[in-house]
């Protein structure tokens, strides 16, 4: 009866073969086993670590009215300034609720960086004027800054934020002077904007004005 059983074994020795124990993908392995026990990973929400220390900031060499063809067009728009360097992606602090968001409460009190959407600024990092080089502000946790900058962003001019224009710092989206997500060139008062000269919340939202669709104002590109 042995020696049957080991002439059956020889003609058909995958029926006999014993069990790979080091293969991942067969279950009744010994890897396999194992593998179906391991935990997945998990993932992440915390925003991913920027590749630049201290990060740079330029505000651009043209100015645009408000129809930017929405946050990927303000995005390509720093990609392809004369101002840009050659190395580095750079996008726009610039906000349209939908598309790209810094916070939902003030200062991203309550969420911190689950609030944010697409957000160019990172948690505790440094920023600096790409064309001075002078230190500008550090985030904080939640990727916004609150404190009186160190210096301005550039020589006076405006630039288009999205940002609610609260006398004190923000950060929230003023989703109604978004001007139609930054598609809109011709409706009057109906986008916020930032004067580059203030080094209070006016840097990113003017207290109680609002600039023409039709009006150029710059961007503020923030290096990734």
């Amino acid at each position: 009866m042995k020696v049957g059983f080991s002439f059956l074994c020889l003609f058909s020795c995958f029926n006999c073969k014993p069990a790979d124990l080091c293969n991942a993908a067969d279950v009744s392995s010994k890897c396999g086993i194992l593998q179906l026990a391991r935990p997945s990973p998990i993932s992440s929400s915390a925003p991913t670590t920027p590749h630049c220390s201290p990060c740079k900031l330029f505000v651009t060499a043209t100015g645009y009215n408000a129809n930017l063809l929405g946050i990927t067009g303000a995005d390509s728009k720093c990609s392809s300034d004369t101002n840009k360097p050659t190395t580095g992606t750079y996008k726009a602090l610039l906000v349209d609720d939908v598309n790209r968001r810094a916070c939902t409460s003030t200062n991203c009190t309550s969420g911190g960086v689950l609030e944010q959407i697409d957000w160019v600024l990172a948690p505790n990092t440094s920023y600096e004027s790409l064309n001075t080089s002078n230190f500008i502000f550090t985030s904080d946790q939640n990727g916004v800054f609150t404190n009186t900058l160190t210096n301005p962003f550039s020589a006076p001019t405006g630039i288009w934020t999205g940002i609610k224009n609260n006398p004190n710092w923000d950060w929230q989206t003023d989703a109604t002077h978004t001007c139609s997500s930054w598609m809109d060139s011709v409706s009057a008062n109906c986008g916020t904007y930032g004067v580059t000269t203030w080094t209070d919340s006016r840097s990113i939202a003017i207290t109680s004005a609002y600039g023409n669709g039709g009006t150029l104002n710059n961007l503020l590109c923030v290096e990734q």
